[in-house]
């Protein structure tokens, strides 16, 4: 009996120690997670200007038709529409969802994790490249975090206000598309847990560089920013992030 209880103990402590790994960044932040956010989006707003940080919070609702029926054509319309809130013209980029999604197993166990490269980014002639993974057309609030990330790259590597060398360029990214508006889909994409697809056990599901707590953090500064204390958008959050903001 001790013996069982010492086992379900340190398999217990071995999950929490999982998902919290699997919530943090996955990258130390420089200065410290609060010093970078704070730091991050203050340069956003002096490169990007306190317009589009003023700009209506992107509800799913607002942009996801209520007829959005998971085809690649209706996903490519979801696509043109975010990349109109990004300010980011189409055209000027080759989008093709032909991406092998990778999902390597971080762990065994009850809990076995996958991390999904769903999105990619790629500079191009005469046009850059965004791929993305076919399958996210059916999940259409990941769709747009993961493509709001790569067009994130197109505003900042594409346009070289960074570069690729710099080491918190992919935090970055994420921490961009909060600045422009699309942080509640970033944030509720950012882990999920779903059954294993051998029907034994469950899976928890990362995605992005920031990921959930740190995202927590960027969305309370950004509506601290804006002036908002008590942001109506809020309630659109999932529970671990709403009650930081």
């Amino acid at each position: 009996m001790i013996r069982f209880v010492r086992k379900t103990l340190a398999s217990f402590r071995r999950t929490r120690a999982l998902l919290a790994r699997l919530k943090a960044p996955s990258q130390p932040l420089p200065g410290g997670r609060q010093r970078w956010i704070e730091h991050s989006m203050d340069w956003l707003a002096t490169e990007f200007g306190r317009e589009v940080l003023l700009r209506p919070v992107v509800l799913p609702a607002a942009v996801i038709p209520v007829d959005y029926d998971g085809s690649l054509q209706a996903a490519r319309s979801l696509c043109a529409e975010i990349a109109r809130r990004m300010d980011v013209d189409l055209d000027r980029i080759e989008l093709a969802f032909d991406l092998t999604t990778q999902r390597p197993l971080a762990a065994k166990g009850p809990l076995r994790t996958i991390r999904e490269r769903s999105g990619e980014w790629a500079r191009g002639e005469p046009r850059n490249r965004i791929r993305l993974a076919p399958e996210l057309a059916a999940d259409p609030v990941a769709m747009v975090a993961v493509f709001a990330h790569e067009l994130g790259h197109e505003l900042l590597l594409g346009a070289r206000r960074v570069q690729v060398s710099r080491p918190d360029q992919e935090p970055l990214t994420d921490l961009l598309t909060v600045f422009f508006g699309l942080g509640i889909f970033t944030a509720n994409a950012s882990f999920d847990v779903r059954p294993h697809p051998s029907g034994r056990g469950k899976q928890p599901l990362a995605r992005g560089y920031l990921r959930e707590d740190a995202l927590a953090e960027a969305m309370a500064y950004y509506a601290r920013l804006r002036g908002e204390r008590h942001p109506a958008w809020r309630k659109h959050l999932d529970r671990p992030v709403r009650v930081v903001v």
